[in-house]
């Protein structure tokens, strides 16, 4: 019995040994892990390109729907699928015999109207000539001159009569109207068609594929940035790899709303020399808005960070920032290096691999699976989530894009009204970077910087003034205390647990380096 008390007593002071050690060792990794790291990014020079995004289906210019006017069986048919034909070519032939009996009884019908009308002619001259030697009355006449009248109406009866039976012949044989090629044929030998209440389609005709169209279905809250003339470029699911291109020829007046989305159709003429390109395929379209080459540019990250105002009271920041190397920083600087094409591309496939369709917000699951690409591919995944969010396809609260550079438009500008880079409006924000210390003082300088701000593709932004090639710009704040997801843009204040890490101020940026203080 004493020795189980002596057991007892030992295990309870091992316990209370224990947890005073790991409140000591907490304490003491509090107090000198006070220094808040940074994370940061260089501000480089590179292209920047500002599209909207869109969806459309490709169409061949001109389509003709090729109808029957009158009724009765194919007798033959001379195209299929796919032939090419010529203005006044046959397609097909309708069974002739009935038409060709209507017109022969138009045409007996005729000639009786025409021998009636001579007799009658030939009897109001005799009329007439009684007339004059008084031998009749004038009633006589008169009745003789109106059957005149009403049989040469009765001729003109007869003879429409024949050129309608002729036209209804003529109608049976169907050719085309167009150059072009047979899309669709929906008739067969043999079959019969009633066109007594309308024209029945035996064929679809349409242009020459060389030459093709997109509409595509722009959002209300992108349209304003659209013009003819704009470049456009795309790609269709059956040649995933490859980029099309094309131009803006018209944005069409009329609205469609869908689901309570307000979109305009938006007509693009495509080159399809190689014939690759199908009626009915699917086109994911970028229109090309905005253009810049060689611009000075800062990761957007950079425009959402806020630095905690104990960091900013702190004079001597002190960061020693640590200079990743290539080989490190490569993977998170992935969607920095990509081109405008690449990024476009990488967006599209994770779309399509989650099937997510514009107009309806994406699921919580579809959501989760992008974010886990969109890593995989060298994207921002807290972006693209964004993006996938809401049914227009862009952040909530945003009206073109944002500091998350949009939704359908692939980089809104900086301005909260989403106007930049539209309407040469120039938008100011402040930037954080770290300067150099002078020979008074050995720690580096945390110095807030006013620049001003051009066009963004959603990933980067120009800077027009304010900042130089090179400067650190800071893109997260992580402080000591608490823990926060890493990368989570725009995460605030810590974790309730006591014994949580750290917490993290503003949003990482692919390529940014971090360091402490």
């Amino acid at each position: 019995m004493a020795k189980s008390k002596s057991y007892g007593g030992l295990i309870i002071l091992i316990l209370i040994l224990a947890v005073g050690g790991g409140l000591t060792w907490r304490f003491y990794e509090v107090k000198t892990d006070k220094a808040p790291e940074f994370q940061t990014t260089k501000a480089a020079r590179g292209d920047i390109t500002q599209s909207v995004t869109a969806t459309g289906d490709l169409q061949p210019v001109v389509t003709v729907d090729v109808g029957a006017q009158v009724s009765g069986q194919i007798k033959e048919v001379f195209v299929d699928f796919n032939s090419k034909v010529k203005a006044g070519d046959l397609l097909a032939r309708i069974d002739e015999a009935t038409p060709t009996q209507r017109l022969k009884q138009a045409e007996a019908d005729y000639e009786s109207a025409k021998a009636n009308n001579r007799l009658l002619s030939l009897n109001t001259e005799r009329v007439r000539g009684l007339r004059e030697k008084n031998l009749v009355s004038q009633s006589e006449l008169d009745n003789s001159e109106a059957q005149l009248a009403q049989s040469n109406a009765t001729m003109l009866t007869r003879t429409a009569a024949v050129e309608n039976a002729k036209l209804d012949l003529s109608r049976c044989t169907i050719v085309s109207p167009i150059d072009g090629m047979v899309l669709d044929r929906k008739t067969d030998k043999g079959r019969t068609v009633n066109a007594s209440m309308n024209a029945p389609v035996l064929f679809t005709l349409v242009n020459d594929l060389t030459r093709m169209q997109i509409n595509a279905a722009v959002a209300e809250a992108d349209i304003g940035t659209i013009a003819e003339g704009q470049d456009v470029k795309f790609t269709v699911d059956a040649f995933p790899s490859r980029t099309f291109t094309g131009k803006v020829r018209m944005v069409r007046n009329a609205a469609s709303i869908s689901q309570s989305v307000v979109s305009y159709a938006t007509i693009i003429d495509v080159a399809n020399e190689d014939g690759r390109l199908k009626p009915g395929m699917t086109a994911n379209v970028s229109i090309i808005v905005q253009q810049r080459s060689g611009v000075l540019r800062v990761a957007n990250g950079a425009l959402r960070v806020r630095i905690p105002a104990e960091v900013l009271a702190a004079t001597p920041a002190n960061p020693a920032v640590a200079k990743s190397t290539e080989k490190t920083a490569a993977p998170a600087g992935a969607a920095t290096n990509m081109t405008d094409d690449e990024r476009i591309a990488a967006t599209m496939a994770i779309m399509r691999e989650i099937g997510f369709e514009r107009g309806t917000p994406a699921s919580p699951d579809q959501i989760a699976k992008a974010k886990v690409l969109a890593k995989a591919k060298g994207l921002d995944p807290e972006l693209i989530a964004a993006r996938f969010a809401t049914p227009g396809g862009r952040p909530k609260g945003s009206k073109g894009g944002g500091d998350s550079g949009g939704g359908r438009r692939s980089g809104g500008g900086p301005s909260s009204s989403g106007d930049q880079g539209f309407n040469n409006t120039v938008v100011q924000r402040t930037l954080y970077k770290f300067v150099e210390p002078n020979a008074a003082d050995k720690d580096k300088k945390l110095q807030a910087i006013s620049v001003k701000l051009g066009v963004s593709d959603g990933f980067t932004t120009e800077v027009l003034e304010g900042l130089t090639e090179g400067d650190d710009v800071i893109t997260a704040v992580i402080m000591p205390g608490a823990t926060a997801a890493p990368g989570a843009p725009g995460a605030q204040g810590g974790s309730a647990n006591p014994f949580s890490g750290r917490s993290t101020f503003g949003g990482s940026s692919p390529g940014s380096s971090r360091g402490g203080r």
